[in-house]
């Protein structure tokens, strides 16, 4: 199995309908070394704990990031259907931050939401009422989440004793090692599917799981990952938009007709895969460049491809009206 690197590079060399513009890559770099350079952006500043995230790295803490993590897939609705937003102490979140407000709003009731040992029972009616949004509007694939919290919760409580922090602490201290100890326990979260008779690999949640520890800990103690740079950008259905505007990603007609229809996009299908795993490549070429301008103005600025997905992630949200010029893919996953 290719590493979601790897992978990125395999499907970017093959992909049929979707291409890495060089000029792209060398515009969208520019764009972000300049915000760098002029002290406008501080892409560490990027990865910052949000209101809604746990603010201490405790084992609630971590507990809430393993919950979250379990379930952040799959938030868009139809454009003109009812939104999954979610009210919290005055201000309305909609996505995946969404989900989150939903938690602290359990925890603020004296739910036990985010302990392995209420989630691994944890039914469908109960879980559902927990994360509604606003207006009765039920969080996309209900099921689908309640499955995947049994399962992690299960392994969780029979494995590691009930405590996440025991396999955070088999890791060495490594990102690496921590991705493939999630991996290796939990099947919900495997994001692999076959490409050009070869198995890849973009694993999504995984990644961000480890991140997030990363970003709760502040990289530090034990979660300060001496390798995170080894983690790529998280294969999404919206950096992929960003791309698009700064022009790194070009798609072919036959993909834009497919977007433009507004149909779903089942998961593993050839445009899905490709718009992936470009985007993951993409990434990973536009983090050596923005490096490359850095070091030739002896700027030394921390620059890592989780740090370039989230300042495009943002890009997304910042530029929401503009970015309605360039369709995303719309799947039903639990993987992202």
């Amino acid at each position: 199995m290719l590493t979601v690197a790897e992978s990125g590079v395999f499907i970017a060399k093959h992909a049929e309908h979707i291409k890495i513009s060089e000029d792209g890559v060398s515009k969208c770099a520019e764009d972000i070394s300049r915000q760098i350079l002029a002290g406008d952006l501080d892409l560490k500043s990027m990865f910052v704990k949000t209101e809604v995230h746990p603010q201490t790295a405790d084992e609630a803490g971590i507990d809430w990031v393993v919950f979250a993590d379990t379930l952040n897939f799959s938030f868009w609705q139809p454009e003109d259907g009812p939104q999954y937003l979610v009210t919290y102490k005055g201000v309305t979140y909609n996505g995946y931050l969404a989900l989150c407000a939903a938690i602290n709003k359990a925890l603020d009731s004296g739910s036990k939401l985010t302990s392995p040992d209420f989630y691994r029972n944890v039914d469908q009616a109960t879980l559902g009422e927990m994360l509604m949004g606003d207006n009765g509007v039920q969080i996309p694939l209900l099921e689908e989440r309640v499955k995947c919290l049994q399962e992690v919760g299960s392994v969780i409580c029979d494995k590691f004793s009930g405590k996440f922090v025991n396999l955070l602490n088999q890791c060495d201290n490594s990102a690496v090692k921590l991705l493939e100890l999630v991996l290796e326990n939990f099947t919900c979260f495997r994001d692999t599917c076959r490409y050009k008779d070869t198995d890849v690999s973009l694993h999504k949640r995984a990644q961000i799981l480890v991140a997030d520890l990363w970003c709760l800990f502040e990289g530090t103690g034990r979660a300060s990952f001496h390798d995170i740079d080894k983690l790529t950008m998280f294969a999404d259905y919206r950096v992929p938009q960003s791309l698009q505007e700064y022009g790194v990603l070009i798609y072919d007609e036959e993909i834009l007709k497919f977007l433009r229809r507004d149909e779903l996009m089942p998961y593993g299908h050839e445009y899905e895969v490709e718009i992936r795993g470009c985007s993951v490549h993409a990434v990973e070429l536009l983090t050596i460049k923005i490096r490359q301008i850095l070091n030739s103005k002896d700027n030394s600025s921390v620059v890592n491809s989780i740090l370039v997905d989230q300042y495009l992630w943002g890009y997304r949200r910042k530029k929401a009206e503009i970015m309605k010029n360039f369709p995303y893919h719309k799947v039903r996953s639990i993987y992202y």
